[in-house]
């Protein structure tokens, strides 16, 4: 018996059809992995005395040549450390192939990698953005399981990303790093890159990988290439902030940095415990991602606390003695291991600007690899006031000289005293 349009309506509103025919004629999980499955790889890193692996990662075929895009992540220790390294395909068929570093991404965290296998099946990428709640499928090889597919939801690109990533609700686990999220068609949109749990998935848009396979590849060194990028981006950011006076509020009296731009998040704090000599009132801003370089050290990220002090209770001279202390222990957050960088050298001066009278140190440590790299610690303390004061702490890893004094600069210059 036919229904009538008023029951298909209340079915329709129920749930008990289908909202469209599209869910009916979507392909099965199990389809589009069978479509797929000679498209992409497993990558293995091994540590050449020993030849066992270190770390996996996956890869998909992107063109008859057989080149392979992956995550710069999976195969950094292939740019950094090639005479401890070496790295090697696994495919579907179960053939292994020695890789060669064709081209690298650092800022967006990718590469094209090659072993001489030529392919008949490859991978398109898709260079427009699907809308938002498309289901899209990630592949990969989780924690050494074997070739895995994942089913989830395309989300959109990451609000205040300083480096653009696609929010996918999906688990992407450990292995899957480099392999391809794709559409129930088999197109590229996203490659696989990070996690924060919680079926909270990270990708880098399928068009940064789209842009790598077209360049030209590098003549130098893979490690020249990652020094290149790392300078423009500096320069990049750099620009960006120079381009007009850093937004400022209003912090117990002293008028202050308030953000970075929309790529930086903020937040404040209170602590009145501790040794109980003096209170604190925190405020901290910083980007929320940076740039993997490889083992321990990524770069590329910036951020600054406040921290007003007061001891009404103590004399001036012992308020003194702790705000030094205080001074001498402030650090900014910066990612770069110990072995990859060298010593902070400082320079201290006295500035008054502003009404303000401050005690400034800028301290630089070079990168031993990347050369005309740095990391960058600006502190300031306010000296107007016996018993209260403000400090500052300003920290960027990877910036040149040159921007590094510049935005020194920049950021004293926003600093005011209000009383």
């Amino acid at each position: 018996m036919r229904r009538t349009l008023l029951e298909l309506g209340l079915a329709l509103l129920l749930g008990v059809l289908p909202l469209s025919s599209q869910a009916d004629n979507a392909p099965s999980t199990e389809a589009v992995f069978e479509q797929s499955k000679q498209r992409f790889v497993q990558l293995r890193i091994l540590e050449k005395s020993a030849n066992e692996k270190t770390s996996l990662g996956s890869g998909f075929i992107v063109n008859s040549r057989g080149q392979i895009i992956t995550n710069y992540h999976v195969i950094s220790d292939l740019v950094f450390r090639p005479d401890l390294y070496r790295g090697e395909v696994f495919y579907s068929d179960s053939e292994v192939r020695p890789l060669k570093v064709v081209n690298v991404d650092v800022i967006h965290d990718l590469a094209v990698v090659e072993t001489g296998r030529p392919a008949n099946d490859f991978f398109q990428i898709e260079p427009t953005a699907p809308p938002k709640g498309t289901r899209v499928y990630a592949i990969g090889t989780p924690h050494d399981l074997g070739f895995t597919i994942v089913e989830g939801t395309y989300n959109g690109l990451l609000v205040g990303s300083l480096y653009e990533k696609i929010h996918y609700t999906g688990a992407i686990n450990s292995g899957m790093s480099g392999g391809p999220a794709i559409l129930g068609d088999g197109r590229v949109v996203g490659i696989n890159v990070a996690t924060a749990g919680n079926q909270i998935g990270f990708l880098v848009p399928a068009t940064y990988a789209l842009r790598l396979l077209q360049q030209k590849p590098y003549s130098g060194t893979p490690l020249n290439a990652v020094r290149d990028q790392l300078l423009a981006n500096q320069a990049r950011i750099s620009s960006s902030l120079l381009k007009q006076a850093l937004p400022t509020t209003l912090f117990h009296g002293y008028r202050v940095p308030s953000t970075l731009g929309n790529f930086s998040k903020c937040w404040a704090d209170t602590d009145q415990s501790g040794s109980q000599l003096y209170r604190r009132y925190s405020q901290q801003c910083s980007s929320e991602d940076d740039i993997f370089l490889y083992g321990d050290s990524n770069t590329g990220k910036l951020s600054f606390q406040h921290d007003y002090l007061e001891a009404p209770g103590v004399n001036r001279f012992r308020f003194y003695n702790l705000y030094q202390q205080f001074f001498a222990q402030q650090g900014g957050e910066l990612g770069s291991a110990l072995v990859d960088v060298g010593s902070f050298a400082c320079q201290t001066d006295f500035v008054a600007h502003n009404k303000l009278k401050m005690r400034v140190a800028l301290c630089l440590r070079p990168y031993k690899r990347l050369s005309g790299l740095y990391d960058m610690v600006l502190k300031l303390a306010t000296l107007n006031e016996n018993q209260r004061g403000l400090q500052s702490t300003y920290a960027i890893s990877g910036i040149n000289f040159d921007n590094s004094r510049l935005l020194t600069r920049q950021f004293i210059e926003a600093f005011a005293w209000q009383n």
